[in-house]
């Protein structure tokens, strides 16, 4: 059994080698399955600033454009999990890990 914390850290050398492959192979899918939610959550808000007021996305992305947008791929696991949390219930965090795929990795 891994430690969640090892996989937030990325700190995997008290584990085999095997199994520390695995380990990067997860922590990498479950990144990009954060990033994905992050990503369609935020078009999402967008998409309904446009649908409702003009005004407030034309705000929304000119600040983006302005200031930029620090990309999710700099940020740590921890920070995206954390983003992530901010935005979602804990059942949709479960029902994210339990959609990571792994098969092909084993």
């Amino acid at each position: 059994m891994f430690n969640i914390q090892d996989i937030l850290s990325g700190e995997f050398s008290k584990y085999p080698e095997e199994d520390q492959e695995y380990m990067r192979k997860y922590t990498e899918k479950l990144r990009e399955s954060i990033k994905e939610a992050l990503a369609k959550d935020m078009a999402d808000k967008i998409l309904k600033d446009v649908n409702k007021d003009n005004e407030t996305f034309m705000n929304v992305l000119t600040e983006i454009l302005d200031n930029g947008f620090k990309g999710f791929n700099k940020m740590s696991t921890r920070t995206l999990l954390n983003m992530y949390l901010e935005k979602k219930s804990e059942e949709d965090f479960i029902n994210l890990l339990e959609g990571i795929d792994m098969k092909e990795n084993i």
